[in-house]
């Protein structure tokens, strides 16, 4: 289904690609993570993770439309999903529209493949490579690997260029 770290001290965001539609069958690749790009959590991070076609898109546009549960229609949101904010504050959500947090950890991670990232990072690995991990362990998770820098008003982000 999905791995997604989130390496609090880097200020970085990491996903697989892989698109399975809750099945074991592969329908592609899509992106999991995203900036908020607009609306009162602009330059926000988002990853999502859900087994519903569709619904990480709309959950990310109900997030950026400024997470109205009005605005979300009749349905609960069927997903697990970190944001981080651009004041470094985390929060998670679990099948709910209301997030836990904010949140403090060394390390953060949703989907599938949480275990093995989560267990990678506490063996030494960085956070790319606990992803990396997970892929080879969860049939879920596939590359391509992407990366989110989160960009707060003081920091001077790290440029990442494709998948690593």
């Amino acid at each position: 289904m999905t791995v997604i770290v989130y390496d609090p001290k880097r200020e970085l965001m990491i996903a697989d690609s892989r698109a399975t539609s809750g099945s074991h069958h592969p329908i592609g690749a899509k992106r999991k993570i995203h900036r908020i790009a607009a609306g009162p959590l602009k330059g926000a991070l988002l990853g999502v993770s859900t087994r519903q076609p569709g619904m990480g898109e709309h959950f990310t546009e109900w997030v950026t439309a400024g997470m109205s549960k009005e605005a979300f229609g009749t349905s609960e949101p069927a997903v697990e999903a970190i944001l981080v904010k651009v004041d470094r504050s985390v929060f998670f959500f679990n099948d709910w529209f209301y997030p836990s947090g904010p949140l403090e950890n060394d390390f953060f991670t949703i989907g599938s493949g949480r275990e093995y990232a989560l267990g990678a990072f506490r063996a030494g690995a960085d956070a790319f490579g606990a992803v990396k991990v997970a892929i080879s362990c969860d049939p879920f998770c596939e590359p391509p690997i992407v990366s989110l820098q989160l960009d707060t008003p003081d920091a001077n982000p790290i440029a990442y260029i494709g998948a690593r």
